[in-house]
């Protein structure tokens, strides 16, 4: 039989081209094609009109950027923001309740949700890939740290991590240097750095801030300029400096990759013979007609929420009943104060330095893991400058103006430099009843929209509290030598906020019982139908899946090009 191509990749975020790129430049001839939703530009023009879009919104949410993209604005592929609102959340999201809620969303856009996230890119660590067998919980990868830590180098080079050498050699083993040196430190971080020089250990566990590798320039590498500290990242670099998935979009484009955006794949049909047919609708066409193409191989590139909700909708045969299944984030908080010396936020990336001491140790029997980022970005997601400003010059309850002119610019300036925080990311253990089906509620073009069951279990709320104690502690450190107040909260307020790290629904195993898809990623189901991304993760580990997730892509991408 004659295929359309020999490849077809659902989704142009991290994994879906930087699989396209692995297997056209090992595999030159073979007809490769990228299906995504989306239908932005990747150029500087188009970088430019979303900054533009941000300066001139009076709200700076994350969506703000990327709110006029026909997809959002006439809702024909729906980002999803994440934005803690319930009834903003469950414009797209189907969940029920008001306390327990999956909180975190993603843009659906040429180059995926890495148009706005912070570039944090640090390694799990070697026990996060084998939690049950080390703890008891959870479940253990089919592969190891070892395994993967080649991956993990290619990955690093692909998205272009800045780190420091020194600082990570005693967390995870490193056969290769970060590409590039760590970002320059804020002047915060000098600050912060030297108040905890002499911080006592905290549960016999060492207080020590470290640089953060992220996949943001320190200097000029493939073709983007070094990070001009622009203090956007999240959502938005002006600059470019900062990784996204465009980039390896472009890159895919120029070995000879077809991308065709503003299309929505509605139904995969997976054929006897290994290939398979996809069906999608351009939204861009006047009657959306379902159009198709086959494939002799398919990868399903979304995210952990879209990628269940297509196979649902297809039909795909579900043997181990885990499809949607697992659905993972890393809950997280802050603990704010102010310091008596400014540390001038704002100047640079929202967040350099963290404290990676308590990703690990026995407490993981009963408590979970959890990182710390000390934020470059004031009070993060407690108050914003603008919220600042307002508390300073009106008075809600009394309804009176209380400072105005030079006494208000006074006290902003005093107030807003000296604001700090400390935020812990908590992980979650995969729980087969936080997973997504479909709802009865359709979206534009007639799709059920993703319909989500979520809680938070005991595991992930003793980390929420032993974080919250622990930063609290800090901060009472900071209180009794370098005059830090207004610490808040002053107890945990059993609440929580998404990280934007959707894990988990298609987990990978060995077993057909009891995994959607075999080490490689391919389903075991439906040969010649594979998953890349976080969503094939069995675990959420302790720290940011993107740089994982890059890996295990890439170690799926060399199967897939040995399979062609």
């Amino acid at each position: 039989m004659d295929f359309d191509f020999d490849l077809v990749v659902v989704g142009a975020g991290v994994a879906g081209p930087l699989t396209a790129c692995t297997v056209k430049a090992a595999k030159p001839g073979a007809r490769v094609l990228i299906l995504d939703a989306g239908n932005n530009g990747l150029d500087e023009t188009q970088r430019a009109a979303f900054v533009e879009a941000y300066q001139l919104s009076p709200g700076k949410g994350v969506p703000t950027p990327y709110a006029d993209l026909l997809n959002n604005k006439d809702g024909f592929a729906p980002s999803q923001d994440g934005v803690g609102n319930p009834v903003v959340m469950n414009q797209y999201y189907d969940q029920s309740g008001t306390t327990d809620l999956f909180k975190s969303g993603f843009q659906r856009m040429t180059g995926g949700s890495t148009w706005a996230w912070r570039g944090n890119t640090p390694r799990w660590l070697a026990n996060d890939f084998r939690l049950n067998t080390v703890y008891g919980r959870g479940a253990d990868w089919p592969f190891d740290y070892d395994e993967l830590e080649p991956y993990l180098v290619r990955a690093e080079q692909e998205l272009g991590v800045s780190g420091d050498d020194a600082e990570w050699a005693s967390l995870t083993r490193r056969s290769a240097d970060f590409p590039m040196p760590a970002i320059a430190p804020s002047y915060g971080d000098l600050v912060v750095r030297e108040a905890l020089a002499g911080m006592p250990p905290i549960d016999n566990v060492d207080v020590v801030p470290i640089t953060t590798p992220q996949a943001r320039n320190s200097r000029e590498y493939q073709g983007r300029s070094s990070c001009q500290g622009n203090s956007s990242c999240l959502p938005i670099c002006p600059s470019g400096a900062k990784y996204d998935a465009g980039h390896h979009v472009g890159k895919a484009v120029a070995l000879g990759v077809d991308l065709k955006p503003a299309c929505v794949v509605t139904k995969v049909v997976p054929q006897q013979d290994g290939s398979s047919t996809v069906v999608f609708k351009d939204w861009t066409t006047a009657d959306l007609a379902e159009q198709s193409v086959t494939t002799r191989q398919l990868v399903l590139a979304l995210n952990a929420v879209e990628i269940p909700r297509l196979w649902l909708i297809s039909g795909l045969r579900n043997t181990s009943d885990q499809v949607g299944r697992n659905l993972m984030d890393h809950p997280t908080d802050e603990v704010v104060g102010l310091l008596a010396e400014p540390v001038f936020p704002f100047r640079g990336p929202q967040s350099t330095l963290g404290i990676e001491n308590f990703r690990d140790g026995p407490f993981r029997k009963d408590t979970g893991g959890f990182r710390m980022t000390i934020g470059n970005d004031g009070w993060g997601r407690t108050q914003s400058p603008e919220a600042a400003l307002d508390a300073l010059m009106w008075d809600k309850a009394a309804r009176k103006i209380l400072l105005t002119g030079a006494k208000l610019q006074e006290a902003v300036n005093h107030r807003v430099t000296r604001m700090l925080r400390f935020s812990y990311s908590t992980e979650q253990l995969p729980d087969p009843d936080n997973r997504v089906t479909l709802s009865d509620k359709l979206d534009v073009l007639g799709l059920p929209r993703p319909k989500i069951a979520y809680r938070v279990d005991a595991y992930s709320k003793a980390a929420l509290t032993y974080g919250h104690s622990v930063a609290h502690r800090i901060w009472q450190y900071l209180e009794g030598t370098v005059g830090a107040t207004e610490i808040a909260p002053a107890a945990p307020a059993g609440t929580y906020k998404g990280s934007g790290h959707l894990m988990g629904t298609m987990r990978m195993g060995t077993a057909a019982a009891d995994s959607v898809v075999d080490p490689s990623g391919q389903s075991h189901d439906h040969p010649g139908v594979w998953v890349v991304g976080s969503a094939v993760f069995p675990t959420g580990g302790t720290s940011n899946p993107t740089l994982q997730l890059a890996a295990v892509t890439l170690r799926t991408a060399d199967a897939l090009a040995a399979a062609l």
